[in-house]
């Protein structure tokens, strides 16, 4: 009444709900009728008021039982909805599962899962062509595989990843493509050989192998490389061939297949405790074992070995072809400056290296000692035994020569029954003695040449470089000149070359 205003109230209970209504009456002017005119009041004056109470619990109770109702009804329709969507995108969200599994097992290499779905529409046409795809990767990779290890001559260790092995095995051809034609463009075996210890060191970090050479001549064996220890098998397999296992079965040979497998494995005793273990591998050259490669490793590392052997054998066998062309090339060489009778270099190797021997000599200071040595009346032995009984002659004085000197000196049968002596960094004056040694030794020898038994001797000339002169071939025609001295002077004795000798200002 004090405001003026419309008050309006709302009475509700848990069984009634009421609702009150208060409106002011005021004094207001309307159209057509002024109740100004005949009352006594202001213009706005609030003059009393009106109350009104409903009760509104049957609207209210019909409302929330409509409310109700739609709510249950709502609720089964979202549930009802929800089994339509279910059982409608069911397929869909399995194939989806499905196609994540698959590309998940495509990532890792393995392209063997197949799709399955029971839809028609356009799922069925992506569940085709991506079980298409699969079958042909995998088929294709497969391929790729077995041709890249048809290429390549030998099996890799497999992961299960045929993305990951195919990749290794494309990198480890091209690797191996690309040794082999370095290889092939070495001048010498011994390149070769360097190349593939700078494989085993460098590029596969092995610290404990072998790496030997097999002589079919004298069927010996010598190390060319040996890693991690002196040697890693017993030097009897270096003066016969045929007590390396590997070297006589012409297969591999692995000490897990039986304990000792190999005696002649340096330390047997760690191989039967099996805190080591060894893998030999033949390498044929021109169809025989010409090289031996050995691996020796811990157990731990036995997993990283098997990985590696099949590597190894690679580069081994690819080697072997330019190895085979390098050793014949080697053979060759060696007949043409091999004496075929004595065995002793000729005359042509001589021309070929005297520059590069006299240039070491120069280098390090020392002496080179010259020895001329001609067998006394050689001629009879042919006039009167025949040449057959003069080869044997000369057959023996070469072999009384070389059991006279040292390993590093050299022989050179100079012509007919004339031989020439290098001694290496020798004292000045010191080739007079190995002369004379050498003339005793074959006085002293009794030579059978079947029908006789013949003794000989030498006549010698002494020379050294660069005592006598600082050109070789000089030093050689020194030699010559007190050989034919020694000659006029009796045969059988030594003669060191003077200055007398020779008279004519150069050579």
């Amino acid at each position: 009444m004090a405001e003026g205003k419309v008050v309006e109230f709302l009475e509700e209970s848990i069984g009634k709900a009421t609702y009150k209504v208060v409106i002011p009456y005021k004094a207001v002017p309307t159209k057509g009728i002024n109740c100004l005119n005949c009352h006594q009041a202001k213009e706005g004056e609030v003059l009393g008021a009106i109350s009104l109470t409903m009760d509104i619990t049957p609207v209210r109770n019909m409302s929330l039982i409509f409310l109700l109702a739609l709510g249950f009804i709502f609720f089964l329709g979202m549930i009802s909805a929800g089994i339509i969507l279910k059982k409608f995108f069911q397929p869909y969200v399995k194939l989806m599962e499905q196609i994540k599994y698959a590309v998940q097992r495509a990532k890792n290499g393995d392209f063997t899962y197949r799709l399955a779905t029971e839809l028609k529409d356009e799922a069925k046409d992506l569940t085709d062509n991506m079980n298409k795809t699969f079958e042909h990767l995998d088929r294709m990779l497969r391929e790729i595989e077995d041709k890249v290890r048809a290429m390549i001559g030998y099996s890799v260790l497999k992961t299960g990843d045929i993305l990951s092995d195919t990749s290794k095995m494309v990198d480890e051809l091209l690797k191996i493509y690309k040794f082999k034609r370095v290889v092939e463009k070495d001048k010498t075996k011994q390149d070769v050989y360097k190349r593939l210890i700078d494989i085993f060191k460098e590029y596969m970090s092995l610290d404990k192998f072998s790496f030997y050479e097999v002589d079919p001549k004298g069927n010996r064996i010598k190390p060319v490389w040996v890693e991690g220890m002196e040697s890693w098998c017993n030097e009897v397999i270096y003066d016969n061939a045929d007590e390396c296992r590997a070297k006589r079965t012409g297969t591999p040979v692995d000490s897990r297949e039986f304990i000792c497998l190999c005696p002649n494995f340096i330390d047997n005793e760690a191989c039967i405790s099996g805190s080591l273990r060894y893998y030999c591998i033949p390498v044929y050259v021109g169809g025989k074992v010409g090289n031996i490669f050995q691996i020796v490793y811990e157990p731990e590392m036995e997993e990283f070995i098997e990985l590696l052997i099949p590597y190894i054998k690679g580069y081994l066998d690819e080697s072997a072809p330019v190895l085979e062309a390098r050793i014949y090339m080697d053979l060759l060489k060696e007949h043409s400056i091999i004496d075929p009778l004595t065995g002793l270099y000729n005359r042509r190797f001589l021309e070929e290296t005297i520059n590069t021997i006299t240039a070491q000599i120069k280098r390090r200071g020392t002496t080179l000692g010259i020895l001329a040595i001609d067998v006394d009346y050689f001629k009879q032995v042919n006039d009167v035994y025949g040449h057959e009984a003069g080869d044997k002659v000369l057959v023996e004085v070469a072999k009384t020569i070389k059991s006279s000197i040292r390993e590093s000196d050299i022989v050179v049968r100079y012509g007919g029954e004339e031989f020439l002596v290098l001694l290496m960094d020798v004292q000045p004056g010191y080739s007079v003695h190995v002369a004379e040694k050498i003339r005793k030794a074959l006085e002293s020898k009794v030579i059978d040449i079947g029908t006789a038994q013949l003794k000989k001797t030498i006549s010698i000339g002494v020379s050294e470089f660069p005592v006598d002169s600082d050109k070789i071939w000089q030093c050689i025609k020194f030699a010559d000149v007190a050989l034919y001295r020694a000659k006029e002077e009796g045969r059988n004795r030594v003669v060191r070359f003077t200055e007398d000798m020779w008279t004519k200002a150069e050579y």
